[in-house]
């Protein structure tokens, strides 16, 4: 299915007042689609004033005007508790807990794909949402999740947790096109939001996430020693959730060798540092593990990323009970973190992915 090829019907555009969304919107209008705007009203933001974040109330005001240019409806879902519940409440628990959460995979699991996919349902609706990425139906009715064209813009990363009940009732507009397509788009249809800028920070911690966790915190955070892999005390830290595994800045340096943070240890309240070196793994464990085009049966090689800009690294992938999953690398990574995804790729195509856990 190519970019505007979605089947005409009731579609519910889920709009963030950014130009994909806005694209996506317009796309599936132009199939002769009835459609419905939606946006989810996540937090009660202040104005992100320049900073890149998305879900300030500017967002919901552009998302409400292209609804109106394009004239069709458009309303406001009150998602708050939903939002605190699965999404801010896990990240600060997770950064308190030293590791290092994707609130974004959460957000995209729980509202976007799951509170506003059921509103579609309700509606008779199919979802269509901006995100890079596209979906494909084989021969024999299952639906692949594949990585979007444009690699730089590719956000696939981020919906491994979509099974197929999701992916048959979901539509990417724009994952078939580049993001210079994508506004030339909104362009040619006099978008308001054709130059706007990308959204670039979490949308409810937008600048000090550290601060926010404190805030949020029920007791301040204690800080505690950082050792070597010795168990040397090296120097204080000022509390886990100010650290992430790879971390090198405010870490000590010994030997004349920068230092970085290899694991957190929540239980003792330690952190600690080692050489550059010491942050390569050849395997790690996975919990928590979606196969959005069911488990395989054996293990399998694959493509495996550990964070979005990662570039990936041919690896072994053993499924295991329990949601669980093995993955061995066949080169060593550098510092895959707990709390973030591991996310396999054959080809194109998103196979499956999981939450990284401990060392």
């Amino acid at each position: 299915m190519t970019a505007g090829a979605q089947r005409a019907g009731r579609v519910v555009a889920a709009l963030s007042g950014g130009v994909d969304s806005s694209v996506a919107a317009a796309l599936a209008q132009e199939t002769g689609a009835e459609l419905v705007g939606l946006t989810l009203r996540l937090h009660s933001a202040p104005s992100s004033e320049g900073r890149g974040s998305c879900c300030a109330p500017e967002d919901i005001a552009d998302a409400r005007a292209v609804a109106r240019q394009l004239d069709f409806p458009f309303y406001v879902l009150a998602a708050e508790d939903r939002f605190e519940r699965h999404v801010v409440g896990p990240f600060v628990q997770a950064y308190l807990e030293g590791q290092t959460p994707l609130p974004c995979a959460a957000c995209n699991a729980r509202l976007k794909f799951g509170h506003l996919l059921r509103r579609a349902r309700a509606l008779g609706a199919r979802l269509v949402t901006g995100h890079y990425a596209r979906v494909r139906r084989g021969t024999d009715g299952t639906y692949r999740l594949l990585r979007a064209a444009d690699r730089l813009r590719d956000q696939s990363y981020f919906l491994y947790g979509l099974g197929q009940e999701a992916l048959a009732a979901i539509d990417f507009p724009v994952g078939e096109l580049t993001k210079a397509q994508v506004r030339v788009e909104a362009e040619r249809r006099g978008l308001h939001v054709a130059r706007k800028p990308d959204s670039q920070e979490l949308c409810f911690a937008a600048g000090d996430y550290a601060a926010f966790v404190e805030s949020r915190a029920t007791s301040r955070p204690a800080p505690g020693p950082i050792v070597d892999s010795e168990g040397r005390k090296v120097g204080e830290h000022r509390g886990l959730h100010r650290y992430t595994v790879g971390q090198r800045r405010g870490l000590p340096v010994l030997g004349g060798r920068p230092t970085f943070v290899r694991r957190l240890d929540p239980e003792l309240g330690t952190i600690e540092v080692v050489p550059e070196g010491g942050l390569d793994r050849s395997e790690i464990e996975l919990s928590r593990t979606s196969w959005p085009a069911g488990m395989p049966a054996q293990p399998f090689e694959a493509l495996v990323r550990v964070r979005h800009h990662h570039v990936g690294e041919v690896a072994t992938v053993s499924p295991a009970s329990g949601g669980r999953a093995h993955v061995r690398f066949r080169t060593p990574v550098r510092a895959p973190a707990p709390g973030q995804a591991a996310v396999f790729y054959r080809d194109e195509e998103l196979v499956g992915g999981g939450t990284i856990l401990p060392a």
